[in-house]
């Protein structure tokens, strides 16, 4: 057993299973912070789970860093020479780096820090300079791929590179797929899409990022015969505003394509359903670290076509298989192409390939190793 300080964002689904699947099985004593105030449920999930909650929630800004800075100092006082491991995920590019510094070294800890995906690629210099002390101070470097590996290196060249490792997440879906016993007509019900056409998914969230008007657009330039027999839909019930969602929702109407629009969030057996529902899952987000609904759409059985800028090298050296396109241009033929039968995807391969490097089963000795190191 270990005692670990998790710093993270206590709210998020992907550090609850984090918990759950990994620091809860080793039988681990965590205690986790709390930026953003939980609600009763996720108190008592955590509770059920033994872990302590340091509460950093203020909704006024001006005196969050007060709160940060008494609170670290309390737990680093009360629990010096306790604790085994400094466990920081998706690292901040503060001022609250400093805090946690310090933390550290007063604990007389080693320290985790896992980048989550996107979060490495979207830094600049600035950022990077910030998070220095931090890097230079972790006892390991997670990193998620290889392509996140050379950002990585882009600010800090190859001064940390015997610290870094690769240990993943597992998909937070994928047991909720595999366990679900309804049938794709009876998931597509669920949300209202029509059985009898092509459910075809643009995008995962409701962020700009996911660039659902150029997507859009391109599709638009499908043939009526073809168009007929799609559905479109988008579930933006994360990551958006009223604003864009109006934007999205009159390109949608232009395109002359059925939708469904989903904007309501939703749970993990949700989620699973969703992915389910789907055929083809269209990516075309600017940065991505091979997120998890991706993973859970591909394991679902769902045709990925996934943009050339975003690089999955552990999907091409998985042996997973999807589609690329180069540019929004060449989405109409890869999906014509899909559509006529002119591609063939091995979704049992992909669904056995994911079960085996994605899962959370798959990935928790790679934990467990990092943790004891």
């Amino acid at each position: 057993m270990k005692k670990v300080l998790l710093i993270a964002n206590a709210n998020s689904v992907w550090t609850k299973e984090y918990v759950k699947n990994i620091h809860y099985k080793f039988n681990n004593k965590v205690y986790i912070t709390d930026y953003y105030g939980l609600n009763d449920d996720e108190k008592q999930f955590y509770k059920n789970l033994n872990v302590e909650i340091i509460d950093l929630f203020t909704d006024i800004k001006l005196f969050k860093f007060i709160k940060y800075f008494v609170e670290f100092k309390k737990f680093a006082k009360e629990h010096r020479d306790e604790i085994d491991i400094v466990d920081i995920q998706s690292p901040p590019h503060s001022i609250q780096t400093y805090l946690i510094h310090k933390t550290i070294k007063k604990l007389n800890a080693k320290s985790i820090i896992t980048f989550w995906g996107s979060d490495i690629l979207r830094i600049n210099s600035r950022d990077a300079k910030s998070m220095q002390k931090l890097i230079k101070q972790a006892t390991w470097i997670n990193i998620g791929t290889d392509h996140m590996f050379e950002v990585f290196k882009k600010y800090y060249d190859d001064s940390y590179n015997d610290k870094c490792t690769f240990v993943e997440f597992g998909s937070p879906a994928l047991s909720y797929i595999k366990d679900c016993p309804l049938t794709k007509t009876e998931c597509k019900k669920i949300f209202g899409l029509n059985s009898e056409k092509i459910t075809v998914a643009v995008g995962y969230n409701g962020g700009k990022a996911q660039q659902h008007l150029l997507a859009i657009q391109a599709l638009s330039e499908l043939k009526d015969d073809l168009k007929n027999k799609i559905q479109l839909m988008l579930h933006v019930g994360y990551n958006t505003n009223s604003e864009y969602n109006k934007e999205i929702e009159a390109a949608l109407q232009k395109s002359n394509f059925d939708y469904v629009m989903l904007k309501e969030m939703l749970n993990l057996e949700e989620i699973a359903k969703l992915r389910l529902a789907t055929d083809i899952f269209v990516h075309a987000q600017t940065t991505d670290g091979l997120s998890g609904s991706i993973r859970e759409a591909v394991y679902s059985g769902a045709i990925l076509l996934n943009p050339e800028w975003l690089k999955y090298d552990k999907f091409d050296n998985d042996g997973v298989e999807y589609i690329k396109y180069a540019d929004f241009q060449q989405l109409p033929s890869k999906i014509t192409d899909v559509l006529e039968g002119n591609i063939s995807i091995d979704k049992c391969k992909n669904k056995e390939i994911l079960d085996n490097e994605y899962s959370w089963k798959s990935v928790e000795h790679k934990w467990k190793r990092m943790f004891d190191d």
